[in-house]
């Protein structure tokens, strides 16, 4: 198993589990009989690290969920680590990826649902009524969070409320929008009221209520319900339980995991026996010059969209007009953006003792450096950064893409996005900007915030331009063709197993 965060008695005090023998020999409290598991809150607990368990591993956010970015025009794969179908539009139902994303989210839902239906029958001499409804709302939010997902990337799907079998039936696909509904009254009346409004320091871990708000406005903008979606995360805003972590580029190290800009993020130990995480990235300082790995290769067009420090472009721009008097061709890298450099390794970089961080090649300019370090500390069994999957960030120009699509744009949504661009010291957003200008103005704020996070694919996807913007970033590989680009295909394995989603058909395209 990965990493098993565990949170143990009355208080709920989280810790780490060590690789004990006592820890090691515990079973799985997703296979056991009520007989010996399920007795009391600790049971309730270890059923709940099993949900996180699976978010854990290499095929969600331990290391595959992060590169969703090379379906965009973000970032490119030279060879076939699973995304290079998806990039020639030749993916198919047995394509691992389609099957293991599909796979690994209905086992996070069934565990969830595992801990929803045990835990509500737990005597009330082995937990507390608050405990037990905390519980059950954050396995409701990790299950949700899978269903968020799944919306996104394959459409209409199964929902299951309850635990399944392995010789239970499966259910047919329900239509997306109503899974949409679904989770937005559960996470409404369910979830959020029932969860902790700010997390102690022994909790770290756990979801709180801003994690579920702001899922819940992601639903919502998902089902381009506009003023609610605004709403939803205004309430985030208004709690003041948040706030942007004030260094971006030291974010996404170990000294950014658990602030106060972070709603939601997935544990790693490093060095620790199958608990760290293999989607960050380490710099040895003791080794000649790496080569950018191949398979994960920044493009050009991302690191040229990063405005002039001036916020104007480099190049001459329909909507942000003339470029910029501060760039200098000769010194591309001097004077823009800071998020470029922290999100980039370019060839300006060198380590702290001056020695070249990257071996550069015409064909590889650029280098991930998010959630990278500088170090000669190497982990044996995996790092130990955290994934941020809400950010506070997120929050603000998920709201300001609500409230500018519902209302224009009026002054909270300039205060959304200034605020983001504050913390990189970049300039405040022109002012008397028009609808489409400030949409464009949140669309490409989010693409430079979130770069290497995940996020850029699923705003492609959900804003309906994933192909245009995708193809002119890299014409000769990106052939994203319709009705495929609109959903993913149903794996090949749940169709044979599934003689309700079989009747229903394929999803268009495949």
């Amino acid at each position: 198993m990965k990493k098993l965060i565990v949170w143990m008695g009355l208080g709920a005090g989280l810790f780490a589990a060590s690789c004990s023998n006592d820890f090691l020999g515990l079973t799985d409290p997703n296979n056991v009989t009520e007989e010996v598991f399920w007795k009391n809150e600790r049971d309730a607990i270890l059923g709940l690290a099993g949900v996180f368990d699976v978010f854990q591993g290499n095929p969600l956010m331990g290391k595959k969920y992060r590169e969703f970015d090379h379906l965009t025009d973000n970032s490119t794969t030279g060879q076939n680590q699973g995304w290079l179908s998806f990039e020639t539009d030749t993916h198919t139902p047995s394509d691992n990826h389609v099957v293991a994303f599909w796979t690994n989210f209905y086992q996070v839902i069934n565990r969830a649902n595992e801990v929803m239906s045990k835990t509500a029958n737990i005597s009330a001499d082995g937990i507390s009524e608050a405990s037990r409804l905390r519980i059950i709302a954050e396995a409701a939010f990790l299950r949700a969070y899978a269903y968020h997902d799944l919306v996104a990337l394959y459409g209409d799907v199964p929902l299951y409320k309850t635990p399944k079998g392995a010789f239970d039936s499966p259910e047919a696909a329900l239509p997306k929008e109503d899974i949409i509904a679904f989770f937005v009254v559960d996470l409404a009346n369910n979830v959020v009221p029932n969860l902790s409004e700010e997390l102690a320091a022994a909790e770290q871990g756990r979801i709180a209520k801003g994690a579920a708000q702001a899922l819940l406005g992601k639903f919502l903008l998902l089902g381009e319900d506009w003023p609610a979606a605004a709403a939803a995360f205004q309430e985030v805003i208004n709690s003041e339980t948040y706030e942007l972590y004030p260094d971006y580029a030291e974010l996404f190290t170990v000294s950014g995991e658990f602030s106060s800009e972070n709603l939601f993020e997935i544990n790693f130990v490093g060095s620790a026996l199958d608990q760290g995480e293999n989607f960050s990235t380490r710099v040895d300082t003791n080794l000649a010059p790496s080569t950018p790995a191949i398979f994960w290769t920044p493009l050009k067009s991302l690191a040229d969209s990063y405005l002039a420090a001036d916020g104007k472009p480099i190049y001459e721009h329909p909507i942000y007009g003339e470029a910029s008097p501060l760039y200098d061709a000769s010194k591309p890298f001097e004077n823009r953006d800071p998020r470029l450099r922290a999100n980039l390794y370019t060839s300006a970089d060198v380590t702290p003792g001056g020695k070249k961080v990257w071996n550069f090649t015409n064909n590889n300019s650029f280098a991930v450096k998010k959630y990278s370090t500088i170090t000669s500390q190497q982990y044996e069994n995996g790092g130990p950064q955290n994934y941020y999957a809400i950010r506070y960030a997120d929050v603000l120009l998920m709201y300001a893409e609500a409230k500018n699509e519902a209302d224009g744009p009026d002054q909270s949504v300039y205060d959304a996005v200034n605020a983001v661009r504050d913390r990189v010291h970049m300039p405040f957003l022109p002012e008397g900007l028009s609808q489409e200008a400030m949409r464009q103005y949140i669309r490409d704020e989010r693409r430079w915030e979130f770069a290497f996070e995940h996020q850029r694919y699923f705003d492609l996807k959900r804003w309906r331009i994933l192909g245009p913007i995708s193809a002119a970033a890299m014409p000769n590989k990106k052939k994203y063709s319709e009705p495929r680009i609109f959903n993913w295909p149903y794996p090949l394995t749940e169709m044979d197993r599934n003689p309700a989603l079989r009747g229903q058909g394929q999803n268009d395209g495949f």
